[in-house]
This record gives C-alpha cells, structure tokens and sequence, in this order.
C-alpha cells in the first residue's frame, strides 16, 4: 500500500508540475517528458465534475440507502462530501448545488451529528 500511495503521489506531482498547476513546481523538462511519453504515462489530470460526483452519490445512496459517505466506504466520494460541507461553511458554494445535494439528503453536519440522524 505504500508502494501505491507513493506512486499516485509521484503521478499526481508530474501531472501539475507539467501543466504548470502546482505553485513552486519546477516544470518537467523535455527528457522526463518524453521517458515518461515512451512509458505510456497518462499526462491528463482527471478531476471528476460536480455532475460526476452527484452521480456517484446517487449510486451510493441506490447502494446503501443515505448518502453519510466515509473515507473506509469510498475515500474520494468522502473527501467530495468533506469539500462541499468546508464549501457551504465558507460561503463558496453555490445555490443549485446545495438544492441537488439537499435533494438527495445529504448531512450537512459533522461526523456527530450522523449519529443522531440514524
């Protein structure tokens, strides 16, 4: 499990350093670029859309009957989940995605509170 953690971060580190998206990053020079290209190496950073992640939710809630998602049931869907409650605590988050999220009974308390709920 190391191994991989390590190895997603390493892909995670090249992808924003080539792209220019991470701050301090010394950009990827032509020669690890292609080494990497003769690998096969996926440059594409994939970032699910706010549409995707809804889905996805719904699939989770098809499944388990709620939509309360924890890091050992789905980490990403769970750290989505963790962004949109940190987004409507700041005031970041807009109107029609709190609706869909409200929609489908989504917990905008903290991990307590789910307790209480069930």
């Amino acid at each position: 499990m190391k191994h991989a953690k390590s190895l997603g971060g390493f892909y995670t580190y090249m992808r924003s350093a080539r792209h220019g998206t991470r701050k301090g990053t010394v950009v990827v020079n032509a020669d690890r670029i292609k080494a990497l290209d003769e690998l096969g190496f996926d440059w594409e950073i994939k970032n699910a859309s706010f549409k995707d992640r809804i889905e996805d939710l719904k699939a989770f809630k098809a499944k388990h009957g709620h939509v309360r998602v924890t890091v050992k049931q789905d980490k990403s869907l769970s750290t989505f989940c963790s962004n949109m409650r940190s987004a409507l605590r700041t005031g970041t988050m807009i109107e029609d995605r709190i609706k869909l999220l409200g929609e489908l009974g989504f917990t905008w308390g903290t991990r307590a509170s789910y307790s209480k709920n069930t």
